[in-house]
């Protein structure tokens, strides 16, 4: 894959150096770039985690994904540049049903220099911009929130977020998994009636002091932690806030 258009479609020159801070910098302006967004689940459009399919729909038609088809991407991304990378399952947790979902529910990225591992998750609607060190104790803040680092035992880490207090958000198993392993929790996420993705339009942008959020009936934007709410009153208010905002009008039909 040649990754030059993704670059310049994330507004940055290709890296020289695969380093920890090319790494951040990487993650940082993909999610600047690129939303995390649900629109061709909504719209029946079947999903790939083919690279060269994902870059087709990220790229020239200027879209965004679910974490299956965004951290693919930056896999192949980081693969070229010459990243020790490796596809990861985890899991959020459920707090309706107080527990964690699935096995491969969510599929993310361990980036290694030498003892040090990293999380790297392009895929999380509102999530955080630079890559977490998973070390125990480990604590992140930027924009959209803070986390913290929980180690379980040796290959196994919880991701807690701030909220009032710590609360656990993702259950990360360090160990390598193979792309296949996901297929059936990606079938499941485009075509259940259980999961909010089939049924509301997601659409979840990273900015450098908050996030823009454009869902089927209101757009949230935060900056600074100040939050501002309007409301979506039709099919064609959507289509219209939707182009202005993200300056392109998508290939789907609802």
């Amino acid at each position: 894959m040649k990754s030059e258009i993704y670059f310049k479609h994330i507004g940055i020159k290709k890296p020289d150096i695969a380093s920890i801070e090319t790494l951040k910098e990487i993650h940082k302006h993909h999610l600047l770039a690129i939303p995390f967004e649900n629109l061709d689940i909504i719209a029946g459009t079947p999903l790939s985690m083919d690279p060269s399919q994902i870059m087709k729909k990220i790229i020239d038609r200027k879209r965004g994904g679910i974490c299956f088809e965004t951290n693919t991407l930056l896999y192949a991304v980081l693969i070229e540049l010459g990243f020790n990378v490796r596809y990861i399952s985890a899991k959020f947790w459920n707090d309706e049903k107080q527990t964690w979902n699935p096995e491969f529910s969510h599929l993310a990225l361990i980036v290694s220099f030498e003892e040090e591992n990293y999380l790297a998750d392009v895929g999380v609607g509102g999530g955080f911009l630079e890559p977490i060190l998973l070390r125990n104790g480990f604590e992140y803040s930027d924009s959209n929130g803070s986390y913290r680092v929980i180690e379980n035992s040796d290959s196994i880490f919880t991701l807690q977020k701030f909220d009032e207090t710590w609360k656990d958000l993702l259950l990360i198993s360090t160990e390598t998994t193979e792309l296949h392993l996901f297929e059936d929790q990606f079938l499941y996420y485009q075509t259940s009636k259980d999961t909010i993705f089939t049924q509301n339009k997601i659409v979840n942008l990273l900015t450098e002091d908050g996030r823009i959020s454009l869902s089927d009936h209101q757009l949230k934007i935060t900056k600074n932690h100040t939050i501002s709410v309007t409301a979506i009153e039709s099919p064609e208010d959507w289509q219209t806030t939707y182009n202005e905002i993200f300056k392109v009008r998508p290939n789907i039909g609802f």
